[in-house]
């Protein structure tokens, strides 16, 4: 068998239970045959996610915030398998967008892989087996595609993404009753709202053949969002900066944050 194909990503974190989680996927998926006219399921082949498994709690998106849960990083694994399988030029069935962007690949690049509502299918479109290897290496994941070629040498399969239009994710300030006033703490960085597509480049001999939109994605905006404390002994202070934060305004609530916690340290004394 031949390499047909192959995909990289860099694992940026330095997460523990992230890295555990991206092991054991790969290892799970690895080694997996794929006959001529089956369709693979990235879930199915996986399963749920459990302790039981050696998974870990880690870092996962749910409706534009940042949770801990069991598989944290499995939407990496998938990311770069699909990348892979494009790439062998084999038929994509099923593929989601994650809900916000990811920082490991391009915009529409990505796999989300989600309980029993996304998943990654791909069909064997060729008239041969095919394996996948999938391993992590150094900080990267990598899958490799094998089979036999029967595409011509000549051709070459490129895919590029354009980001069609942006929205501004704004930030997002919210009381905290457990920060003593005066104190003002980012919770969660922001996340731009992006739509883009993947086009699909076909080249014979270095010259363009064809160029076609391969998929759309639609990426929500996600706030900045800051804790602002407003743990006093006085309700005055309380209501002052309460005040400020229902502005919305960073101004006012820095400068409503500054003047109560030196009222609050004053009434104190």
């Amino acid at each position: 068998e031949k390499e047909i194909a192959k995909f990289s990503t860099k694992i940026y974190t330095k997460e523990s239970e992230r890295q555990n989680n991206i092991g054991i996927t790969c290892k799970t998926l690895s080694s997996k045959k794929v006959e001529p006219g089956e369709t693979f399921s990235f879930c199915n082949t996986v399963g749920k996610a459990t302790t039981a498994k050696g998974y870990k709690e880690a870092d996962i998106y749910v409706n534009g915030k940042k949770e801990k849960g069991l598989g944290g990083g499995n939407c990496q694994v998938s990311t770069t398998l699909y990348n892979a399988v494009i790439r062998a030029e084999l038929e994509i069935t099923e593929r989601s967008a994650h809900s916000m962007i990811v920082s490991y690949v391009e915009p529409s690049m990505d796999a989300a892989i989600s309980g029993e509502y996304k998943d990654l299918k791909f069909k064997n479109s060729t008239k041969y087996p095919v394996y996948i290897e999938g391993y992590t290496d150094g900080g990267i994941i990598h899958f490799n595609v094998y089979g036999k070629e029967t595409r011509d040498a000549n051709r070459e399969v490129e895919f590029v993404s354009e980001t069609t239009g942006e929205t501004d994710p704004g930030v997002k300030y919210v009381a905290d009753g457990t920060l003593q006033i005066g104190t003002i703490s980012t919770q969660q960085s922001a996340h731009i709202g992006k739509k883009a597509k993947l086009w699909k480049v076909v080249k014979v001999n270095g010259k363009e053949e064809s160029r076609e939109v391969f998929n759309t994605s639609n990426y929500q905006a996600s706030p900045k969002i800051v804790r602002v404390g407003t743990a006093s002994d006085s309700q005055d202070a309380i209501n002052a900066v309460m005040a400020a934060i229902g502005t919305q305004d960073e101004a006012t609530i820095q400068a409503a944050a500054a003047a109560n916690c030196t009222a609050a340290r004053d009434a104190a004394a």
